[in-house]
């Protein structure tokens, strides 16, 4: 093929503009600081990029899963230790009132367990970001004229809560449903026991008092095992973010030192071409004079 002056300086002006326009992706990139703007910029690191945001952003929401958990077991640990203090309190009244009272003493203890129950229903029916902490709260039967529990969701759609990929969650903190109802009604007994004198009643009662008490204390260092567990998760997780963080960064964020380097070469060969294809068309000037 025969190799003219228009055929050179046509190949030098089109490699003069690939050279200018990698020169305005050189400088986009080191201006904006990334390197991926649009798919065909590098189609595996794109593809790859998207892949990291997305993993991102379920480690986003799993830590914010991670929080919620750890806040409602946080308000799970107070109300279980609030419940067992309010049940310490309830054992000294009715060990008090065991014993031969003035009817003001008689009337006062039955006022504090009046009281006891009041507070315990609050306790338990505690929420924590629009959630039951418990699993739902004690209600009065008009009818059976007892305590029962209500169930803040139905039983076979329990809250949970994922806390990372696969199957892994956790559902309501405590479970108080059999517990709560157990306990006020032994407090409605005690306080009938102490009205009527009834030393029997009074010790059933606290008998009733005693084993739950012991089922809060296991309650409660369950509690602190899973805070403790779910603090280390936390950990972990932020520990994943930040290596996908980097992973993105390198996959996305320009390269200064070698985006400078490359422009500068860039540069170099596109001043080299401007004055190959002026040498051409001086040539070509010669032919015609």
């Amino acid at each position: 093929m025969r190799v003219t002056l228009a055929l050179m300086y046509g190949t030098t002006t089109r490699d003069i503009l690939r050279k200018q326009e990698n020169i305005n992706r050189l400088s986009r990139d080191i201006a904006s600081g990334v390197r991926l703007h649009n798919p065909h910029d590098d189609p595996s690191a794109w593809a790859r990029s998207l892949d990291v945001q997305q993993a991102l952003q379920r480690l986003e929401r799993y830590k914010g899963n991670v929080d919620v958990a750890m806040g409602m077991l946080a308000v799970a640990d107070g109300g279980l230790n609030h419940t067992h203090d309010l049940l310490v309190r309830a054992t000294e009244v009715g060990m008090a009132a065991n014993t031969p009272n003035s009817p003001e003493e008689k009337t006062a203890y039955v006022e504090d367990i009046a009281q006891i129950l009041e507070e315990l229903a609050s306790t338990v029916s505690e929420k924590y970001n629009g959630q039951s902490v418990f699993g739902g709260r004690p209600t009065w039967n008009e009818t059976t004229e007892t305590w029962q529990w209500s169930p803040s969701r139905p039983e076979d759609d329990p809250l949970q809560l994922p806390l990372g990929d696969g199957t892994e969650a956790m559902t309501v903190p405590c479970d108080l449903s059999e517990i709560i109802p157990a306990v006020m009604n032994a407090l409605e007994n005690l306080k009938a026991s102490i009205q009527n004198e009834d030393s029997q009643g009074i010790t059933t009662a606290l008998g009733t008092l005693d084993d739950a008490m012991e089922n809060l204390r296991g309650l409660s260092a369950t509690v602190g095992t899973r805070l403790t567990s779910l603090e280390r998760r936390l950990d972990a997780l932020e520990a994943l973010t930040t290596h996908r963080q980097q992973s993105l960064s390198d996959l996305r964020d320009t390269d200064f030192l070698d985006a400078v380097s490359t422009l500068q070469t860039h540069q170099i060969a596109l001043e080299a071409a401007l004055k190959s294809t002026l040498a051409l068309k001086d040539l070509s000037l010669v032919r015609y004079l």
